[in-house]
């Protein structure tokens, strides 16, 4: 009886896993500092080359983000760094839409991982050359929200986590 206690203990206090990806140079890394200030980030020279980690909660749960390298040469640690996740976060560089295309390839892959809830971030919003969010969707044919972040500043990052948190619960 006692054990069985423990696992509803275990269960109750369940995690969340989010993988937050997208295209090399988008804002990854800032993205999951900006939510997680002590978070860690294995890289050369500034680019990611396994992934970032942070942890935190959210209301009363924990949640851990998980982000990925941006080089289509890593490809290969986005499928492992996927397993298990509860849902993705897809930042973008809306000022650089020649990685546009690799974004959409993402979501194609999200999609073809099975039915999981994921949030975009239209980063770089601070840049005079960024396209406004709506602007982002529209070009990129999404159907969900696009939130327009910066994340340097952490503006709005938050919003977007709270987006697809609530599309998880």
């Amino acid at each position: 009886m006692e054990r069985e206690q423990r696992k509803s203990v275990v269960a109750e206090k369940k995690g969340r896993k989010i993988v937050v990806t997208g295209p090399y140079n988008a804002g990854k890394s800032t993205f999951v500092r900006a939510l997680c200030r002590d978070s860690v980030s294995i890289d050369t020279e500034g680019t990611t080359v396994v992934m970032d980690y942070g942890q935190r909660r959210y209301q009363e749960m924990d949640v851990a983000l998980f982000g990925t390298p941006g080089q289509s040469r890593f490809n290969y640690m986005i499928d492992a760094i996927a397993k298990g996740a509860d849902g993705f976060i897809l930042v973008v560089d809306s000022s650089f839409p020649d990685s546009w295309p690799y974004a959409i390839i993402i979501l194609n892959e999200i999609a073809k991982a099975g039915k999981r809830p994921y949030a975009v971030a239209a980063n770089k919003q601070d840049l005079d050359n960024a396209y406004p969010p709506e602007e982002v969707k529209r070009i990129l044919s999404i159907t969900r929200p696009v939130i327009g972040t910066i994340a340097l500043t952490g503006e709005n990052c938050e919003k977007v986590l709270e987006t697809l948190m609530k599309e998880i619960a």
